[in-house]
């Protein structure tokens, strides 16, 4: 029986919603859209001003329905107040949340600068993509640092 293998994907994170999620009080990340394949590790990119890759997570459920609905679930895990989840997710029929799980940071962080000129073809996600190959080889090598949940 051939086995899945799972995919890694790269999110971009605003650093007031990465900082969460590395402190480890954030255990939901938000998504207007997620990807089809079972996935694995979710690597964090945080973005402007930062600019680096600094860690990520293990990806547990997918929670994915009516803004309301998902609103109930996450409330108190995805660290963001009700206005701005709902401007979030304004015009959208459907809601989806990551559950965060097994958080870690990069020993050693990586600037956008670094990561381009590591990867040719490297480009920071509007909001997410898949993790190329080379790039998950590299990445899987970096030492991790555990996070504790808060």
């Amino acid at each position: 029986m051939l086995q899945r293998m799972k995919k890694s994907i790269l999110l971009s994170l605003r650093p007031q919603h990465a900082d969460p999620l590395f402190n480890g009080s954030k255990t939901a990340e938000l998504r207007r859209s997620v990807p089809s394949l079972e996935i694995g590790d979710a690597y964090v990119y945080v973005s402007s001003p930062d600019r680096i890759l600094c860690g990520g997570f293990t990806l547990g459920q997918v929670w994915s329905g009516a803004p309301d609905e998902i609103w109930e679930t996450v409330e108190r895990l995805a660290c963001v107040g009700k206005e701005e989840y709902f401007a979030y997710f304004s015009g959208c029929s459907t809601a989806h949340a990551l559950e965060v799980a097994n958080v870690w940071k990069f020993e050693n962080a990586v600037g956008l600068h670094a990561l381009r000129n590591k990867f040719a073809k490297f480009t920071v996600p509007q909001s997410w993509r898949y993790v190329r190959p080379e790039e998950a080889r590299s990445f899987g090598r970096m030492k991790r640092n555990p996070v504790a949940p808060a």
